[in-house]
């Protein structure tokens, strides 16, 4: 009846203009709740909803005013007003509007409670609605493989939103859902005492270690938000008729006891009203920095010690990473021994890690998904991509979850997933295997992009990354794998210190070693940078040439100070990347260092791939590729 009561009071307040964006209810489902969460431990039992989610939010406990507040974006707001109706976040409640993913994170966060031994579950929401997405195939497979104590709860009222599921859902769901290993148990909210007991032995059977997906039939009583309802009058009204809360209300006399939990709610909801709104607050959708990294600390080029491949150096890290870390868990494709990743970067670790190291089914939304429910849970995930083509399987996951939670939740969670993506080309594996796509989540508020470069400590780069609570991309030119990191300084150029702020990680920088000016600010990133030094080799060899020279650590966010205050001097600009160059890297450094300027004039040219898939054959992949070549052209273009 709370449900109930708040949600009807939620129309009435929209209706008034108390409320901006949209509201979905649950009005009519609110039995799948209350049978529920009595045999949840909140704080302990962690619950993943979807859009409608309000009524599992009264029954797990969590706070109505702070609800309410978030939704009207008045002081004391749950997530600061900054999730709204769909994005909720109290203790381990957590919901998201995307249909389908948080059955991922789910299943990432219960397995999390397993390996750490915690008897505790998760419970992932899903309408029948949700069926339509692949992501939810993805976690049954996920939840299969791992055993992990996941409750799949669907709510079936009939409707994806304006459609009929009949006209969206073929086949038997029983047998699809056998069809992963997992059992399927079904229920209907008309027999409440009934329900409440199922849901009580299936969570019991989730706690006890098998995933279970439970299918209550029920209702949509309202419409699928606001009042966008299209479906035929005569159906609404006899669900109504059956419907059990209004039945129950009825046959018992707790017409009344309605009416003052409805006065009860309007009570709170009058007082947020007269709350002051809640401001926007800090604007960095990062986590806060945890330490400061200097520039001398990521130079391969400094370093004392001799270096191994890089491939090596990355495996050595993450075995001494693992050993100092329990937190620490790897997924992806193919990392199991005695394979070891599709480059050798995860050899030996499954045998030594053997719980912690999960070798996946080809499925990259859910690689991303169950690290995001993972770190969630309080670990430290590194999924690896086999190739960044395949990243954007995951995009969904990177961008909507991972670079979201922690600022849509008011910054009271962070998800430190990793992301390990094999980029670039020069191998001849064509269009769908060469990309450079790491400038597609440049710009993405909430996500840190970093790249590796052959003048870059390997290890050390990729614990700097771990230290943090970002979610990050992590770019390895797959080229670099077999190569050594430089052992020393490009040849007439030396090392400039720069530093960053806390939780950033600063470009390494080389300036003209006998302190001669330079002509031209050159900029590249990952695996361009030996081409580039090349080029830069031959101008100062037969032109004399001099370069300020920055490879990029951290291409998003990016901080171009430093790369102003060259081209202030410089008044030219070339940025290489391996990606076309419209929209791209180099495309945001020029805007970034322009608007640093402010009126200063500059000459400036991105360089990248031509703008077309990238060709198998070699001679044409060196075609579209940036060569030392065209590196050296673009230079003398400038000048």
């Amino acid at each position: 009846m709370r449900a109930r009561a708040l949600e009807r009071l939620l129309l009435d307040l929209y209706a008034q203009n108390q409320l901006f964006g949209t509201v979905h209810t649950c009005i009519g489902q609110e039995l799948c709740a209350t049978a529920l969460h009595p045999h949840l431990q909140a704080g302990h039992d962690a619950f993943f909803g979807t859009h409608r989610c309000h009524g599992h939010y009264v029954a797990h406990g969590a706070p109505i005013d702070g609800f309410l507040a978030e939704l009207m974006g008045r002081e004391g707001a749950v997530c600061q007003g900054r999730g709204g109706s769909q994005h909720l976040h109290w203790q381990r409640f957590f919901s998201s509007g995307i249909q389908g993913g948080t059955a991922l994170l789910a299943t990432g966060f219960a397995w999390a409670q397993k390996l750490r031994g915690e008897a505790a579950i998760a419970v992932a929401q899903l309408g029948d609605g949700t069926l339509g997405e692949g992501a939810v195939y993805e976690a049954f497979t996920f939840a299969s493989l791992l055993q992990a104590p996941v409750l799949f709860l669907l709510e079936w009222n009939g409707y994806a939103q304006s459609t009929d599921v009949t006209r969206t859902t073929p086949g038997d769901l029983t047998q699809r859902i056998a069809g992963f290993g997992l059992r399927a148990v079904q229920a209907d909210d008309r027999k409440p005492e009934e329900l409440f007991t199922i849901m009580r032995d299936a969570v019991a059977t989730v706690r006890g270690g098998e995933p279970l997906v439970l299918i209550v039939k029920t209702r949509r009583l309202m419409a699928h938000s606001k009042g966008d309802d299209d479906r035929p009058k005569e159906l609404i009204e006899a669900l109504w008729r059956e419907d059990p809360l209004s039945l129950h209300i009825a046959e018992h006399g707790l017409t009344a006891r309605y009416d003052e939990i409805a006065a009860e709610l309007r009570a709170i909801a009058d007082d947020v009203i007269a709350r002051p709104k809640v401001a926007l607050g800090n604007v960095d959708a990062l986590p806060p920095g945890r330490r400061r990294v200097a520039s001398r600390e990521l130079h391969a080029d400094l370093a004392e010690q001799p270096h191994q491949r890089v491939v090596s150096e990355l495996n050595r890290a993450l075995h001494e990473l693992m050993t100092q870390r329990d937190e620490l868990v790897l997924v992806g494709e193919d990392l199991a021994d005695p394979y070891g990743g599709a480059f050798k970067v995860t050899r030996g670790l499954s045998t030594r890690f053997p719980t912690r190291v999960f070798s996946t089914p080809i499925s990259e939304a859910a690689i991303a998904g169950v690290s995001n429910g993972l770190a969630l849970a309080g670990l430290r995930p590194v999924a690896e991509i086999m190739f960044a083509d395949f990243t954007l399987l995951a995009a969904d996951q990177i961008i909507n979850h991972a670079a979201k939670t922690h600022f849509m939740y008011g910054g009271q969670v962070t998800c430190p997933t990793v992301v390990r993506i094999a980029s670039g080309g020069r191998r001849g594996y064509g269009p769908t295997h060469s990309q450079s796509p790491e400038s597609l989540f440049c710009g993405v508020a909430g996500l840190r992009v970093v790249a590796l470069s052959h003048r870059h400590l390997p290890g050390v780069l990729l614990r700097a990354v771990l230290d943090e609570d970002a979610p990050t991309l992590f770019v390895e030119n797959k080229l670099l794998y077999t190569k050594e990191p430089a052992s020393a300084l490009p040849f007439n150029l030396r090392a400039l210190p720069l530093d960053a702020a806390p939780g950033a990680l600063p470009a390494l920088a080389y300036v003209p070693a006998e302190g001669l000016p330079a002509q031209i600010t050159m900029v590249t990133y990952g695996g361009m940078t030996e081409i580039v030094e090349a080029a830069m080799q031959q101008l100062f060899v037969e032109e004399e040439l001099e370069h300020d020279y920055f490879v990029l650590t951290q291409l998003w966010p990016l901080d171009p100070q430093a790369i102003a205050q060259s081209v202030a001097r410089t008044r030219r600009l070339l940025v290489v990347e391996e990606g076309p160059s419209a929209h791209g890297i180099g495309a945001s450094v020029i805007a970034a260092v322009a608007e640093t300027l402010g009126a200063a004039a500059f000459a400036s040219r991105a360089l990248g791939a031509l703008p077309v898939p990238i060709p198998s054959a070699r001679h044409l992949e060196d075609a579209v590729l940036p060569s030392s070549a065209s590196v050296a052209a673009a230079v003398r273009a400038l000048l």
